[in-house]
């Protein structure tokens, strides 16, 4: 009988395949280090995009800033520009107004009064004046009671005093007057 030794087959066999092990586990380590490399350079390179993305929207930003704060400047300018204007409009109505109110005072005005001070705040006017007697104030009072740009004439003060004038020595009366002026001359 003819006797066959199939041992160093099967150890070739073995070393074979431990050599395909070995060539397998480089192979799988190769593709582990080579599918790394690729991941690390595709986020490396996500990196950079994002960084140029974020440099450009941060510029962007610096941008609209001064975008901004010219529209908030316009703004403040509108502001005080719309302010002039109600101030000119203001003025315009009572442009007339107050051509009206002097008209009427000097027809109010009893021929020994005159006045030294006018000043109005809102609707209330202030005079202040002298008179050489207290009846020319009543008189005057009266007067502006009758006018249709007046109403609630108060006497605030009155006071008398001696001037001298040369020779002559004048009893002189100070007065000061507050009322309400009525913009469209109608008393209702």
């Amino acid at each position: 009988m003819i006797k066959i030794n199939l041992l160093p087959v099967r150890e070739e066999r073995r070393r074979m395949g431990a050599k395909q092990e070995q060539m397998l586990f480089i192979l799988v380590i190769l593709l582990v280090v080579i599918g790394v490399y690729l991941w690390h350079s595709s986020t490396n390179r996500k990196i950079k995009n994002l960084r140029v993305q974020i440099t450009q929207v941060e510029q962007d930003i610096q941008r609209l800033n001064k975008i901004v704060q010219e529209v908030e400047q316009f703004k403040k300018d509108k502001k005080i520009l719309e302010g002039k204007i109600a101030v000119i409009d203001e003025l315009k109505t009572y442009r007339t107004v107050q051509v009206h109110y002097m008209d009427e005072l000097n027809k109010a005005l009893p021929g020994q009064v005159w006045l030294e001070f006018y000043q109005q705040r809102g609707d209330t006017l202030i005079l202040r004046g002298k008179s050489l007697s207290t009846d020319d104030i009543a008189n005057f009072m009266r007067n502006l009671e009758v006018s249709t740009y007046f109403n609630d004439i108060r006497l605030d003060q009155t006071s008398q005093k001696e001037v001298s004038l040369g020779d002559r020595k004048l009893k002189v009366n100070d007065f000061s007057l507050r009322l309400n002026v009525v913009p469209t001359g109608k008393k209702g």
